[in-house]
C-alpha cells in the first residue's frame, strides 16, 4: 500500500531545480551516501511490521523515519557480484553476461554511477566490499572513484587484517580464508587489532567530516553480515554470552572441509544466530556513528541516503527472510526480494511504504536525477521519485536468469519461475539456540506463484493458468533475446553448460 501527501509535490518540485548543471551550482547539489549490507534477511531489521523478534537495528530504523521503504525492491540478482554490477551501471548486467560467480566482470564500456556524479564536481568515495566479478574496470579508482578503503573479494576476515597474520597462517592458507591486509588506495595497508566492519565506518565519518563544502558521494559496502560471521567483534561476546569462534587450523584440516561445515551449514552452530545478531548490532552501531557525523557537521537535511542489501539473506549464516520463501542463491523471493530505504530529510519528512516493483538498477537514476545529472538512455532502471510520488508506477516486468536454464519473470501479481531445485540443509531455533531441522527444498520445474495472496510461495499455480504461464514464458524469451551468453571474466563468451 501507498501513502502519499502534499509533500511529495513540494519533494518534485524540488528536485526540478536540480536541472541545472552549471559549475556554480555543484555546492548545492546533494551529498549521496549508498550504504549495501551484505546477505541481510529480509526479516531482520526491527521497524517492519514481520521483523525478527530477536533483531534490533535503531539506526537503520532511523534512516526510514523520514524514508521510503519499498516492499517490493529486488536486486537483479541472487547472489552478490552480479547485483552490485546492476546496481553500480542501472543496467541489466547480463546485458555483458554477469550472470553468475567469476562471469562478465565489469567492462570499461559500461559507466558507473561515481563516473557520471565525477563529471558534476563530486567527490566519490569506495569504502568496504567491491566484488564485480573481475574485469578491467574492477577496481574502484578504475570506474570512478577518487579514493578507495576495503578489499576486491567476495568475503573478507572482519579481525585478521594484517601482513603479521599473512605470516603466521603463510600466504597460500591467508589467500584460501581471505586473511590480510586492506586496500588502501591500490596499495596494501595492514591493521592491529581492528575489526572491518569499525574500520568501513569510520573512513566514512572522515570522508563526512572532512567534506562538508563539497559534494560527495560515498558508496559504504560493509561485509557485514556475510560469512564468516562466525568471527566476532571482541567488544560484543560478553552481551551475546558466547566465545569467540575456534579459527580454521591448517594443520588440522583443508579449508574448503572447514568452510563447508562452518560457512555452508555443513554443521550447525547453536549460537549462530547469535553470531549473526552480534555482526548486524556493530553494523547498525556503526550506521548509527555515520549518521551522527551528518548530523553534527550539519549535512544530514541534504544527503539522499540509500540503504539495501546486496540479495537475499542466506540460510548459512542464519539469517531470517520470513514472510519470503527461500534464501540467496535461489531464486525463491528469500533470495532476490530485499530490504531497501531511500531517504532524504530536506525533502522527506515521514516514514511511508510504496509497493510498487521497484530494482536496485533503480537508483543510479534515481540519484542522477536528484543531483541533476543527465540519465543516459541505456540504462534499464527507473527514475523512482515519479514513483514515490505517485505519479509513475514502478517496472511492469523484471526478469533473472543463471544464464544456464534458470530463470525468472515477475508481472504484476505473477511471478514465473522455471527451477532446477534447491535443496539445502537447514536449522531452526529453539530457546535462542540453533538446531538441525529438515533440509529446505526449492521444487524443481515451472511455478507459478500469486505474490499477492500467496507470498510464502507455497502453491504453485501453473497448471490452473497457462495462459499467464505462455504470456511471461514468452516475455522472459524476449528479454533473455536481448542479453548476452554468459562471458569469462575477460569478456569471452562461455561453452554453454545447460541446467535444464
Amino acid at each position: 500500500m501507498m501513502k502519499i501527501n502534499g509533500l511529495f509535490m513540494v519533494l518534485i518540485l524540488a528536485f526540478a531545480a536540480f536541472s541545472c548543471n552549471t559549475k556554480t551550482e555543484v555546492a548545492k547539489k546533494p551529498n549521496v551516501l549508498i550504504i549495501v549490507a551484505d546477505d541481510l534477511g529480509y526479516a531482520d531489521l526491527s521497524f517492519l511490521p514481520y521483523a525478527s523478534k530477536d533483531i534490533q537495528t535503531p539506526n537503520i530504523d532511523r534512516i526510514a523515519e523520514n524514508g521510503v521503504f519499498f516492499t517490493d525492491a529486488y536486486s537483479t540478482a541472487p547472489i552478490c557480484s552480479p547485483s552490485r554490477a546492476g546496481l553500480i551501471t542501472g543496467r541489466f548486467q547480463q546485458r555483458w553476461g554477469n550472470y553468475w560467480y567469476g562471469e562478465g566482470g565489469l567492462p570499461a564500456i559500461e559507466k558507473t554511477l561515481p563516473q557520471m556524479l565525477k563529471e558534476q564536481g563530486y567527490y566519490s568515495v569506495k569504502i568496504g566490499k567491491t566484488h564485480l566479478n573481475g574485469g578491467p574496470a574492477e577496481h574502484p579508482m578504475d570506474h570512478g572513484f577518487d579514493d578507495f578503503l576495503g578489499f576486491i573479494d567476495h568475503t573478507w576476515d572482519y579481525l585478521r587484517l594484517s601482513a603479521n597474520d599473512v605470516d603466521e597462517y603463510g600466504e597460500k592458507n591467508a589467500k584460501l580464508a581471505h586473511i590480510g591486509p586492506l586496500l588502501n588506495g591500490r596499495e596494501k595497508k595492514s591493521y592491529e587489532n581492528s575489526f572491518t566492519t569499525d574500520i568501513f565506518t569510520d573512513k566514512a565519518v572522515d570522508v563526512i567530516k572532512a567534506n562538508s563544502e563539497k559534494s560527495w558521494y560515498i558508496e559504504l559496502e560493509y561485509n557485514a553480515v556475510h560469512h564468516p560471521t562466525y568471527i566476532c567483534h571482541p567488544d560484543y561476546l560478553g552481551k551475546y554470552g558466547i566465545d569467540q569462534f575456534p579459527f580454521w587450523n591448517p594443520q588440522e584440516e583443508p579449508y574448503n572441509v572447514w568452510h563447508k561445515k562452518w560457512g555452508h551449514l555443513g554443521e550447525v552452530d547453536p549460537d549462530g544466530r547469535k553470531r549473526y545478531q552480534l555482526q548486524l548490532e556493530v553494523m547498525d552501531n556503526g550506521i548509527g556513528k555515520v549518521l551522527n557525523a551528518l548530523e553534527e557537521s550539519g549535512q544530514k537535511d541534504n544527503t539522499i541516503i540509500v540503504f539495501l542489501s546486496d540479495n537475499g539473506g542466506t540460510i548459512n549464516t542464519y539469517a531470517r527472510n520470513m514472510p519470503l520463501n527461500g534464501y540467496k542463491y535461489m531464486f525463491a523471493e528469500g533470495g532476490i526480494r530485499i530490504p531497501m530505504i531511500i531517504s532524504y530529510p530536506q525533502k522527506m519528512k515521514e516514514h511511508i511504504t510504496v509497493s510498487q516493483l521497484v530494482s536496485g538498477m533503480d537508483i543510479l537514476p534515481t540519484v542522477l536525477a536528484a543531483t541533476g545529472t543527465p540519465i543516459p538512455e541505456n540504462i534499464d532502471g527507473n527514475n523512482l521519485w515519479p514513483v514515490i510520488s505517485g505519479d509513475e508506477l514502478g517496472h511492469e516486468e523484471l526478469f533473472w536468469a543463471d544464464g544456464r536454464g534458470q530463470w525468472v519473470a515477475r508481472k504484476g501479481k505473477w511471478k514465473l519461475v522455471n527451477n532446477s531445485g534447491w535443496v539445502h540443509s537447514n536449522f531452526k531455533i529453539e530457546n535462542g539456540t540453533a538446531v538441525s531441522t529438515e533440509d529446505f527444498i526449492y521444487p524443481e520445474g515451472v511455478l507459478l506463484f500469486d505474490l499477492q495472496n500467496d507470498i510464502g510461495e507455497t502453491q504453485n499455480m501453473a497448471a490452473g493458468n497457462p495462459e499467464v504461464v505462455k504470456e511471461l514464458t514468452a516475455d522472459y524469451e524476449m528479454w533473455r533475446s536481448e542479453m548476452s551468453d554468459p562471458r569469462t571474466r575477460e569478456g569471452k563468451l562461455k561453452k554453454k553448460k545447460n541446467k535444464k
